[in-house]
């Protein structure tokens, strides 16, 4: 990751956490709290059994919430340290266009960069590989989805998780394409942004797709200016799924014209929500339109 991508990273997760910050000690809230566009916001810190650390979950509830009972569409966004604060204003101003359903959005942090701080991404969303070594635990890191976090969200929030879509991107993308292909019910849908699969294409391309009773609605985003060692390892495990008869999947591809691999996350979340809707994840109270 080059330093203007760790640059935005720290800063836009620097963001997330001042911006959910409640009331200090005065009874004042932070100038960052009055930042609408975060909220309504929760957080959480989750403890994984499964894994053996914490996870830094960020909510973000539609502005209806408090006055309907609804079962609301839930969106599961990998990497939220990042992608948090940098979608959910967006989805906020979506709704208002009518181009996004209201919905609950669920960010998982891991609350730092790198393995230092605790940021285990490359293992966490990865399927085994020649190496590295640390790839493969995309497995444990399901279990904790289905075990621990989204039953506390089914628990703790009106959702309705048959109408859930979950995001990742770059090896979040690897892991939403993994989980959709391994274990389909886990999601109603599933959103692939720039899948990263240049170090172990080799095992998606034999990997043997689990059925669920209906194809799994999933959307693969590619940005045309994406790096080469990503566009050319997706080309050969697109190659490969088109050649083979294959109806467990309900496969869509778009392209991201003059998107770039790290910066393409909104463009690739606009048309997601279009395709969303109309794989299921549509709305129950209504577009909230404009004043």
């Amino acid at each position: 990751m080059n330093r203007t991508v760790c640059t935005v990273a720290l800063i836009s997760l620097a963001f997330c956490c001042l911006a959910l910050a409640g009331p200090s000690t005065d009874g004042e809230s932070t100038p960052l709290a009055r930042l609408f566009g975060m909220g309504p916001a929760e957080n959480f810190t989750i403890r994984s059994e499964t894994l053996e650390r914490d996870f830094h979950v960020y909510i973000r509830l539609p502005r209806e919430y408090a006055e309907s009972e609804c079962d609301w569409p839930v969106v599961y966004m990998l990497d939220g340290g990042i992608l948090f604060p940098m979608l959910a204003p967006l989805h906020l101003m979506m709704e208002i266009d009518d181009l996004a359903p209201p919905a609950v959005l669920v960010g998982i942090s891991y609350g730092g960069l790198g393995y230092a701080n605790g940021n285990m991404r490359s293992t966490d969303y990865t399927a085994p590989a020649p190496e590295p070594d640390y790839y493969g635990g995309a497995d444990a890191y399901q279990r904790f989805l289905s075990e621990e976090l989204i039953p506390k969200i089914n628990r703790d929030y009106r959702v309705d998780h048959d109408r859930s879509l979950v995001l990742g991107q770059s090896l979040g993308g690897q892991f939403t394409l993994y989980t959709a292909l391994t274990r389909p019910d886990l999601f109603g849908a599933y959103l692939s942004i720039n899948p990263a699969l240049h170090r172990n294409v080799e095992f998606f391309i034999e990997l043997e797709p689990a059925a669920r009773q209906d194809p799994t609605p999933l959307l693969i985003t590619r940005a045309s200016e994406d790096r080469e060692p990503f566009r050319n390892a997706l080309d050969q495990w697109l190659e490969h799924w088109r050649g083979r008869e294959a109806g467990s999947l309900a496969l869509s591809v778009q392209g991201l014209e003059d998107e770039h691999h790290a910066s393409s996350a909104p463009a690739a979340y606009r048309q997601a929500m279009a395709w969303w809707a109309a794989a299921g994840g549509d709305t129950c109270s209504g577009s909230l339109g404009s004043d």
